[in-house]
């Protein structure tokens, strides 16, 4: 595609196309993105079950803060990326709830998931604040309980 623009003679010269999409964001280097894969794929299998728990946690709050930083950048692609794995990863700890053994706690855990979905899906930023608060919250008593002690 060409324009034109004028020339310091007045007549019109053709100008350089001007691409209208953005360039594609560098790569991170290789090496680094590798060394966090291994990193999590070593905090993973050396996590007690209560630990990996909590990883999924924090993964959440950070998904969340993802998500409210892409509505305030009106960065959709973004936002959508961070709802779709919110809304997964509060999915995968909705499932492993073990209703039989958890009893009332369990029951609770289904209610409080199936709020932090309607938040999310929300999409607000009111909504995602509140998905945010709840993440901490949860998050912080996972902390409290910590793993049973061994002895």
């Amino acid at each position: 595609m060409l324009t034109y623009a004028p020339g310091r003679t007045g007549h019109r010269q053709p100008a350089q196309a001007v691409p209208l999409t953005p360039p594609p964001p560098s790569p991170q280097p290789a090496g680094l993105s590798s060394y966090r894969r291994v990193d999590l794929e070593s905090r993973v299998a050396a996590a007690s079950p209560h630990m990996l728990v909590l990883m999924l946690f924090e993964r959440l709050q950070l998904l969340l803060r993802e998500a409210r930083a892409a509505t305030a950048r009106h960065d959709t692609v973004g936002r959508c990326r961070a709802f779709e794995k919110a809304l997964a990863l509060v999915d995968g700890l909705d499932t492993t709830l073990d209703d039989a053994r958890g009893g009332e706690v369990a029951r609770t855990l289904h209610r409080t998931y199936a709020v932090l979905r309607d938040l999310i899906a929300d999409g607000s930023d009111a909504a995602l604040g509140e998905a945010a608060h709840m993440a901490d919250a949860l998050a912080d008593a996972w902390r409290r309980i910590g793993p049973p002690a061994r002895g």
